[in-house]
């Protein structure tokens, strides 16, 4: 019996053909796994793109507009960096803004409700960041003060854009052109997780703030001051509709009697004053004794 073995072309095209069979199977595996590592990345830049996003809308949506300038304050300043060979925009935003919800109970702490806020971006080790640099009081300073964190990694192109309700601004200086109409902001980020990923996909997310050029009604601050006010007065038994006293804007209070006042008589809206104390007498006739000072 003959037994047939197989010949060297045999051989050679099985091994040819199995060689094909696990290039392909290779460069599949490689292509899934690149294509699972860019879609990563890109999942991360958007993450990243989309949060620096909402913290800067709601930061600007908040914009504090006050009838003194002092407290009213919106500058962008328009510059660029060079990331990986390629121009990108590294603009500037200060803004006095307030605060939406308080974290924690604030009476007493030595912080109010309005801040000088600025974003910028700060080269890292990896590409660069998104930081916040918060003040809680306005001072002669705008610009320094207060504490800066990072909120946002990746972020490697902002852009900031005023409204005039005509055209679109790459500077604005409320102290000069006032609030505007809307701000557009441009933001993009990368994927990149290390130095060693180069080619990371991009993100960029934009969105536009509409501002009230208004002036917002009196705040929470103003009608604290005015309650304290009211508290004292009902210390001393008076209220402040019959001492005739409001509150100006500024916290100080002011007399609205209109009778005249006189050191002894007893005329309409006068007072007069004793060894023991003082006495209002309102416009309606009712008299008011205040203790003296101690």
């Amino acid at each position: 019996m003959n037994r047939r073995g197989f010949t060297l072309i045999e051989l050679i095209v099985a091994g040819v053909m199995a060689a094909i069979v696990l290039g392909g199977i290779t460069t599949a595996l490689s292509q899934l796994g690149s294509a699972k590592s860019i879609s990563r990345q890109r999942l991360e830049a958007y993450s990243r793109c989309d949060t620096a996003l909402r913290i800067l809308r709601r930061d600007i949506i908040t914009t504090l507009r006050r009838g003194d300038l002092f407290e009213t304050r919106l500058h962008i300043s328009d510059s660029t960096h060079r990331f990986q060979g390629n121009i990108l925009d590294e603009d500037e935003l200060l803004v006095f803004d307030g605060a939406l919800r308080a974290n924690k109970e604030i009476d007493f702490n030595g912080e109010g409700m309005e801040y000088e806020t600025q974003f910028r971006i700060e080269p890292n080790d990896v590409s660069s960041a998104l930081w916040k640099r918060r003040d809680a009081i306005l001072d002669d300073n705008p610009i320094g003060g207060g504490m800066a964190t990072p909120i946002a990694d990746g972020i490697i192109a902002l852009q900031f854009e005023a409204f005039d309700g005509d055209s679109w601004f790459s500077q604005w200086d409320s102290d000069v052109s006032g609030i505007p109409e809307a701000l557009r902001v441009t933001v993009t980020s990368t994927g990149m997780n290390s130095s060693d990923e180069k080619n990371a996909p991009e993100i960029t997310l934009r969105t536009i703030v509409p501002l009230d050029r208004f002036r917002s009604p009196d705040d929470k601050l103003l009608l604290i001051a005015q309650e304290e006010e009211q508290a004292r007065l009902a210390v001393l038994g008076i209220s402040s509709g019959d001492a005739g006293i409001e509150l100006n804007s500024d916290g100080s209070g002011s007399g609205s009697n209109s009778g005249s006042n006189s050191s002894g008589g007893k005329g309409d809206g006068g007072t007069s004053s004793g060894g023991k104390g003082t006495t209002i007498i309102d416009p309606d006739g009712n008299e008011h004794e205040i203790p003296p000072s101690p």
